[in-house]
C-alpha cells in the first residue's frame, strides 16, 4: 500500500511580510544540507545506526504580499503547477490582511489548503469561521512557530491535497466510463428499437437503478426516459403476485458465482394490461468478481402462455384425486429443465410411493383405498407452495415438481414436511388407517443432459428409501444426501444446543488504529458440541441460515450479547458498542427482529445505539431491491449498522449516499490487494476519502503486521481496526481484562500475526 501517497504534489506557497520568515520557513521545509549530511553519517559511524529520519522534500515559493501571491497562484494554475499548500501571515501591511488574502486565493484555486499563521488577531474566532467556512481546508498556526508543527502542516496539507486529488479523478474516471457505456447503450438502441426483444441495464449497486431501457419498451405504452427517471421503475412494470419470483431470481443474480438467472413474469403496459414476458438477467463483474451492472432481456411470451393455459383446460387432471396426471407432468417438468438451462432457478423431481398400500385395499377394500389415495392427494397440496406441481402417475405412486430451488435443504424440508403429514392417522369410513411413506429426490443440475434423466434418478433415489427402510426420503446422489442430512442434523442439534447452554460467544475487540485504544467488541458465537468439540461459526452457520435455524440462533446471541454489555457496564468498564453479525434470514423476519432488539434492550436495560449490526453488501442490496425496510428502522432507533466485507460485491460505492450507515468494514483481501496492485490502492484512498466527506467511520479488518497498519495509518484518515495484530477473539472474561487496560498495545517490533495479542498497557 505504500502507492496510497504516489505522485505527490509537495508545492508550497509562503506569504509572509517579513524576510526573516521567509528564511525561517525555508530553512525548516528544506531537505538537509551538506553540512546535514556529514553530521548523519558521523551519527552512523558512532551509534552503528541512522539517528535521524531522512525528511521529505519540498518545493517553495514566496510572496511579500496578498496581491502577489494571487499573481502567483494565478500563474501557477495556468502552467497547470498549482500549489498544494500556502502558509499566510495573519497581518500584512500595507496589502491585505491574512483573511482577504485567502478569500481572494481561494476564489481562484478552491483546492489550496491553508495554514493562517497569528500570534494575535483583530478578528474573533466568530468572524473567522463567517468569513472563511472553518473546515478542513483551513488550519491555525499559531506564534511562536515550532519547526515540528510546521513539516508537520506541510506533510498533512500536501498529502490531504493529493488525496482529495485523487479521489476526484477516480469519481472522474468512473463517471466518463458510465457515460461511455451509456453512449454506447443509446448507438445499440437504433439497431433493436424495432425489434421485439426489449434490451435494458441495471447499475450494479443497491437498489439497482434503471439506466438504460431500449425505445420499443414505447410499443408497451410506456415512455423510456420516465423509467429511467423512475425510482420505482420495477413496481410499475411487474405485478405485485410475481414481484417474490422476480425477487428470488434477482437473489440468484447477486451471486458473484451465477452466470444469469431467467424468469417469466406479467408485465404491465400503458394502459393497464398484463402481457407475459420471459426475463433474463446477465451480470457484468470486472476482474475481482465485483458487480458492475446487470444487462437484461425481455421477451413477449403472452401467445405461448395463452397456448398453454388453453391445454391446461383440456382433461388433463387426474380423475381420482384431481390432481394433474402423468402427461401434464411430464409436460411442466420439460419445460422447467429448458428454463434452468437458459438460467432460471433449479427445481427438483420428486417421486412418492406410499408403503404397502396394497395391504390396505387387500384388507379393507378399494373403496377405502380411494378415499385415502383421495386424502393423500390433499395433504400433499396442503405442503407444497401454489407454483409447485403435485401429480398422481398412477396407483399409489405420486410425483412432485418443485420449482425455485436454490439449495437441496429446501427439497429435504418439503419431503421432511410431507413425510411427518402423510404418517399421522386417517380415519375412512370409520376405519382409522395409516399409511407411511417413501420418497427419491432428483435434483436439476447443468449435467444432466434431459428432462428424462431426472425422472430415473428420482426413481433410483426412491428404490433406495425403500431399500433403507420406507417412510424416509434419499437424494439421487449420495453426496448430496450426506451433504443435507449433515445440514439437518446440524439445524437439529443447534435448536437443542441452544437450550442445553453449548454455545457461548466470544469477543473481537475493535481499536483505534493508531493508538490501540478499544473502542467496540464485537460478539463471535462457537458451539461446543459434545461429540464434535469447539465448532467455530462457518462450521454451522450456513446450515443454519439455509434451515432456517438461524433464527433462534440470532436471537440467543442478541440476548447473550445484551447481556454481557449489561455486566461490563455495572463493572464500569463497557465499550462504546457491541457489534453482532446480521443475517439475511433474520431481515426477512421483520417485525419479529425490530421487537427483539426493543424487547432484548429493554430487559438488560441498554440503549438501541449500545448495538451496532454488521451486514454484508450482498444482504444490504438484497433488501434494498424486495424494499425490506427492517435496517433504516433499526437506524431510527438508534442502533448503528456497518457494512461488512466492503469492497467485494461492487464496483461503485455511490449508493452509500441512500444509507444512513456509521460504518464501512473494510475486507481484509480487497486491503490485501491494494497493497500490491496501484488501480486496488487508488480504489481504497478514494473510498476513505469518500467515507470521510460523508461522514462514515472506517473500520479495516484483519490488520495482522505493523507494516499493514503503517500502510493504512498513512492514509491520514483516522479509522478503527480488527486484527490478529491487535487481538484475537477473545472469552469474556479475556475480554474484560482487555477493557479494564483500556487499549492494545502489541510490541513495537513485532510485524506477523501475535502468537499472545492479549499483551496490553493501559493508555488515557
Amino acid at each position: 500500500m505504500n502507492t496510497l501517497l504516489a505522485r505527490t504534489n509537495r508545492r508550497i506557497l509562503i506569504v509572509d511580510d517579513t524576510a526573516s520568515i521567509h528564511a525561517d520557513f525555508i530553512k525548516i521545509l528544506s531537505p538537509p544540507s551538506t553540512e546535514d549530511d556529514e553530521l548523519i553519517s558521523a551519527e552512523k559511524a558512532l551509534f552503528g545506526m541512522q539517528a535521524t529520519a531522512t525528511l521529505q522534500s519540498f518545493m517553495l515559493d514566496s510572496a511579500f504580499q496578498g496581491l502577489e501571491a494571487l499573481d502567483k497562484v494565478e500563474r501557477a494554475l495556468a502552467n497547470d503547477l498549482p500549489y498544494a499548500m500556502a502558509f499566510i501571515d495573519m497581518r500584512m501591511p500595507p496589502g491585505w490582511d491574512g483573511l482577504e488574502t485567502i478569500e481572494r486565493l481561494w476564489q481562484v484555486d478552491p483546492k489550496l489548503q491553508v495554514a493562517l499563521c497569528t500570534a494575535y488577531s483583530d478578528y474573533s474566532w466568530e468572524d473567522i469561521d463567517e468569513r472563511l467556512e472553518l473546515g478542513d481546508r483551513l488550519l491555525i498556526l499559531k506564534k511562536p512557530f515550532d519547526a515540528i508543527e510546521i513539516r508537520q502542516l506541510a506533510s498533512a496539507l500536501t498529502a490531504k491535497w493529493q488525496m482529495t486529488e485523487d479521489a476526484e479523478l477516480k469519481m472522474s474516471l468512473l463517471e466518463q466510463a458510465v457515460e461511455e457505456r451509456t453512449r454506447e447503450l443509446s448507438d445499440a438502441n437504433i439497431i433493436v428499437q424495432n425489434s421485439p426483444t426489449i434490451l435494458y441495464r441495471l447499475r450494479g449497486e443497491p437498489s439497482f437503478p434503471l439506466m438504460y431501457i431500449s425505445h420499443n419498451i414505447t410499443k408497451y405504452g410506456h415512455v423510456a426516459a420516465n423509467l429511467v427517471a423512475s425510482a420505482n421503475w420495477a413496481q410499475e412494470l411487474i405485478h405485485p403476485d410475481d414481484q417474490s419470483k422476480v425477487d428470488t431470481a434477482m437473489a440468484q443474480v447477486l451471486d458473484r458465482h451465477a452466470a444469469g438467472a431467467s424468469i417469466e413474469f406479467r408485465m404491465r403496459t400503458g394502459d393497464g394490461a398484463w402481457r407475459w414476458v420471459e426475463n433474463r438477467y446477465i451480470p457484468v463483474r470486472d476482474d475481482e468478481g465485483r458487480l458492475l451492472e446487470v444487462e437484461g432481456i425481455i421477451i413477449d411470451v403472452t401467445e405461448r402462455k395463452v397456448a398453454e393455459e388453453k391445454i391446461a383446460l383440456l382433461a388433463r387432471t387426474d380423475g381420482l384425486t384431481g390432481l394433474a396426471n402423468r402427461a401434464t407432468l411430464i409436460e411442466r417438468l420439460h419445460q422447467a429443465f429448458a428454463a434452468a438451462r437458459r438460467g432460471a432457478t433449479p427445481f427438483a423431481m420428486f417421486y412418492l410411493d406410499l408403503d404397502h398400500f396394497k395391504r390396505i385395499n387387500d384388507t379393507l377394500g378399494h373403496p377405502v383405498g380411494d378415499l385415502l389415495l383421495q386424502e393423500v392427494a390433499r395433504r400433499i397440496k396442503a405442503c407444497v407452495r401454489e407454483n409447485d406441481v403435485v401429480a398422481r402417475l398412477g396407483g399409489d405412486e405420486f410425483a412432485i415438481l418443485q420449482l425455485d430451488v436454490s439449495d437441496p435443504t429446501q427439497s429435504a424440508s418439503l419431503a421432511g414436511k410431507v413425510r411427518d403429514t402423510l404418517v399421522l392417522p386417517y380415519s375412512l369410513g370409520g376405519n382409522d388407517v395409516r399409511v407411511s411413506v417413501s420418497i427419491g429426490i432428483s435434483s436439476y443440475s447443468p449435467l444432466i443432459t434431459s428432462a428424462d434423466g431426472l425422472l430415473s434418478q428420482a426413481d433410483m433415489a426412491l428404490y433406495r428409501s425403500k431399500e433403507k427402510g420406507r417412510n424416509q426420503y434419499h437424494f439421487h446422489s449420495e453426496e448430496i444426501n450426506q451433504e443435507v442430512v449433515e445440514r439437518m442434523t446440524i439445524a437439529s442439534e443447534l435448536r437443542a444446543a441452544l437450550d442445553h447452554e453449548e454455545l457461548e460467544l466470544n469477543y473481537w475487540p475493535e481499536v483505534d488504529l493508531s493508538s490501540g485504544k478499544i473502542l467496540g467488541m464485537e460478539a463471535q458465537v462457537s458451539w461446543n458440541h459434545p461429540q464434535r468439540g469447539l465448532l467455530e461459526a462457518p462450521a454451522f452457520l450456513p446450515a443454519a441460515e439455509k434451515t432456517g435455524a438461524i433464527i433462534p440462533l440470532g436471537h440467543w446471541v442478541l440476548d447473550r450479547a445484551c447481556q454481557q454489555m449489561r455486566q461490563w457496564r455495572d463493572e464500569g468498564v463497557a465499550p462504546p458498542v457491541i457489534a453482532i453479525k446480521l443475517s439475511l434470514a433474520q431481515l426477512k423476519s421483520g417485525p419479529e427482529l425490530i421487537y427483539d432488539v426493543l424487547r432484548t434492550t429493554a430487559r438488560w436495560e441498554l440503549c438501541a445505539w449500545d448495538l451496532r449490526f454488521d451486514v454484508t453488501e450482498a444482504t444490504l442490496a438484497q433488501t434494498k431491491w424486495t424494499h425490506n425496510d427492517v435496517l433504516p428502522r433499526l437506524r431510527e432507533l438508534g442502533v448503528k449498522i456497518a457494512i461488512d466485507d466492503f469492497g467485494t460485491e461492487y464496483s461503485s460505492f455511490d449508493y452509500l449516499k441512500t444509507y444512513q450507515v456509521n460504518h464501512l468494514k473494510l475486507a481484509q483481501a480487497f486491503i490485501d490487494t491494494a497493497a500490491r496492485d496501484p488501480a486496488s490502492a487508488n480504489t481504497l484512498r478514494a473510498i476513505i476519502n469518500f467515507a470521510r466527506e460523508v461522514g462514515i467511520g472506517i473500520i479495516a479488518e484483519g490488520v495482522e503486521t505493523q507494516e499493514q497498519r503503517s500502510s493504512l495509518m498513512a492514509t491520514g484518515s483516522p479509522m478503527n481496526a480488527q486484527g490478529y495484530f491487535f487481538s484475537k477473539a477473545v472469552s469474556s472474561q479475556q475480554a474484560a481484562q482487555l477493557l479494564r487496560a483500556g487499549s492494545i498495545v502489541p510490541p513495537s517490533h513485532h510485524s506477523g500475526p501475535l502468537d499472545n495479542p492479549h499483551a496490553t498497557e493501559g493508555k488515557e
